[in-house]
């Protein structure tokens, strides 16, 4: 029989689930025009102000919206990634990497699991469209909460409630490009490979990160890889997944999402699961 106990903290995914997400959004704002005054013996009159627009490569937009357009569609799919992240020491300018791996099962519009192990530990998540399973291997502890009946209403239960986010997640979102209203600047970069295959290669900001993302070149305009880096936390840690073996079943079973949760687990209360960001 599993015993319940009251703790005030259950996880230690240091770094790794504070991704904002894949598609967030970077900075440098434009600079507004100068304001001319009126030439001769006149009075000046200043222009009307401009308002500093986003600074976007029409092409880079296009392909990110193609992603989210392909992704959206799709009610049914998985992924696996190889995700490295770093932290900075405190007072300390030296970053310690770590690296971990994610498995994603997606059944929209309300079914969602994740495996995810790192070198500093071990999670499983599962989403059935009414509750959240959280289990710890490593500790043997587990938790679960009432949630909203979609995926997207579930993910905004739980960042605004427990402060939790799982890395990857907007790509699990009925609109993955949700957030990209954020972007300030955006560039084309190139022509790039990932694990062999040729990618579009995108650069964007927006006021707190950095963020670049490799997009499929031929065939389904899919996420291979993502580079996040948050330079407005001191020593500017990074985060990068290279995402891979993506596959679209007609159907995905209920067992997948439903919780398998070894008797000798202690069940603990679904409380505050903020993590420090990398």
């Amino acid at each position: 029989m599993r015993t319940e106990l009251s703790v005030p903290r259950l996880f230690a995914l240091v770094g790794l689930l504070a991704i904002a997400s894949p598609i967030v959004n970077l900075a440098a704002a434009a600079e507004p025009a100068a304001a001319p005054t009126a030439q001769g013996g006149g009075s000046k009159t200043a222009a009307e102000p401009q308002a500093a627009g986003p600074r976007v490569d029409p092409r880079a937009e296009q392909i990110v919206r193609r992603a989210c357009a392909e992704l959206a569609d799709a009610k049914t799919f998985t992924f696996h990634a190889e995700v490295t992240f770093e932290q900075v020491l405190p007072q300390s300018p030296v970053k310690i990497q770590f690296a971990g791996a994610t498995d994603y099962w997606v059944r929209k519009p309300d079914a969602l699991a994740v495996d995810f192990e790192s070198d500093l530990g071990a999670k499983r998540f599962w989403y059935d469209g009414t509750t959240l399973t959280v289990f710890d291997a490593p500790k043997m502890m587990y938790t679960s909460t009432a949630v909203p009946a979609s995926i997207d209403a579930m993910m905004e239960r739980v960042a605004e409630t427990n402060h939790l986010t799982l890395p990857l997640a907007d790509l699990a979102m009925s609109d993955p490009c949700v957030n990209f209203k954020r972007v300030i600047f955006g560039a084309y970069v190139g022509r790039g490979d990932v694990g062999g295959v040729a990618c579009d290669h995108l650069a964007f900001t927006e006021s707190n990160f950095d963020w670049q993302i490799w997009i499929q070149h031929a065939g389904k305009p899919l996420p291979r890889k993502v580079v996040i880096n948050y330079r407005s936390t001191p020593g500017a840690p990074e985060y990068v997944a290279v995402i891979s073996d993506w596959k679209f079943p007609t159907a995905i079973p209920d067992s997948r999402f439903t919780p398998q949760i070894p008797n000798k687990a202690i069940r603990i209360k679904f409380v505050d699961l903020k993590e420090p960001h990398p």
